[in-house]
């Protein structure tokens, strides 16, 4: 007979008791025996846990090894075929003085294997040089600005007057006419302005019409007559960087304006540039709507001329029209 302690009072009792002789509570011994039962099942749980966690374990090591040998196998397959291929290769190439066409392998893994040997090497400093180079055939930078957008028909033009850049040319021209312009301001007000900057102008006196004519310019900046007007004024002053960036304005308001081309061939012609004066000379040429006028007027100012550098300009553009520019039939009048 097993004895356990009572479930109320803890004392010592018989398993088989009915009755507790101290407390008088029926069945004493029961919930021991209930926990003894719920243990045993739970330990059991334990066990079974442990042995399966145990060999699932040692299942998945088994498999990894050998997923391992598998795939050691593969390479030294892989190596086989390698070390076939090159020796095919080699033995065609001593028989063979001529390379023949690769036949089609018979397997994927040779395939793969055979279009990976006839892979070209990449040369890294040719790709770099590649990259490097600049493109010369793209277009126009939408960052470049108007100014240096008149300035490229400029340099367009440096060499044979532009006959071999007539496209790029107009191409610039049209960009810079697709381009905002300023906003109009009070035009009948600034063209009164303007006409007494003229008068000025043509008396002489350069410093008023530089006064009047910046005032016009105030009231209305789109009017591109105003800007040249201003930037022709400035050069007769003498104030050659003022002169430049005036009349390079009004070309940004009409880039096929003939006579601020004229105008702004002078100022590079006073600044020494012989070059770029006979540029903007032969843009003048391009852009004028009588080129048989323009030439009379080219030859005209070319005898006033009394700065070297202006009359060596305007001869070099003289001599260019009569001799390539006015007899291409392509660029005749229309």
């Amino acid at each position: 007979m097993a004895l356990t302690n009572c479930k109320e009072c803890k004392k010592e009792v018989s398993t088989e008791a009915k009755t507790c002789p101290y407390c008088g509570i029926d069945n004493p011994g029961v919930i021991d025996n209930y926990n003894r039962v719920v243990g045993s099942v739970v330990l059991a749980l334990l066990v079974f846990l442990c042995i399966y966690i145990f060999t699932r374990h040692g299942s998945e090591d088994y498999q990894n090894n050998e997923n391992a040998g598998i795939s050691e196998n593969k390479g030294i397959d892989v190596a086989k075929v390698d070390q076939e291929a090159n020796a095919t290769r080699s033995s065609s190439e001593q028989h063979k003085p001529v390379e023949a066409p690769a036949e089609a392998a018979s397997t994927p893994s040779q395939q793969s294997l055979v279009k990976t040997m006839q892979r070209a090497p990449v040369n890294l400093e040719q790709t770099k040089q590649v990259e490097l180079e600049p493109d010369k055939t793209k277009n126009i930078s939408s960052a470049d600005t108007p100014q240096m957008m008149v300035m490229h028909m400029l340099e367009y033009a440096l060499n044979d007057g532009g006959l071999s850049h007539e496209s790029e040319i107009q191409q610039t021209k049209l960009q810079i006419e697709g381009l905002p312009g300023p906003a109009k301001g009070n035009k009948k007000a600034a063209r009164a302005i303007n006409a007494k900057g003229l008068a000025s102008s043509k008396n002489g006196d350069f410093n008023t019409a530089v006064k009047m004519f910046e005032e016009a310019n105030k009231l209305d900046k789109s009017d591109i007559e105003i800007v040249n007007n201003l930037g022709f004024s400035y050069l007769k002053q003498g104030n050659l960087d003022l002169a430049q960036k005036a009349i390079t304005k009004a070309l940004t308001l009409s880039p096929d304006r003939a006579a601020a081309w004229e105008n702004l061939g002078e100022v590079f012609g006073v600044k020494g540039d012989v070059s770029r004066a006979a540029a903007c000379f032969s843009n003048a040429y391009r852009f004028s709507k009588d080129r048989l006028k323009m030439h009379h007027y080219m030859k005209k100012l070319y005898e006033k001329d009394d700065v070297k550098t202006l009359k060596q300009a305007r001869a070099k553009a003289i001599n260019w029209a009569e001799k390539s520019y006015l007899n291409v039939s392509t660029f005749q009048q229309r």
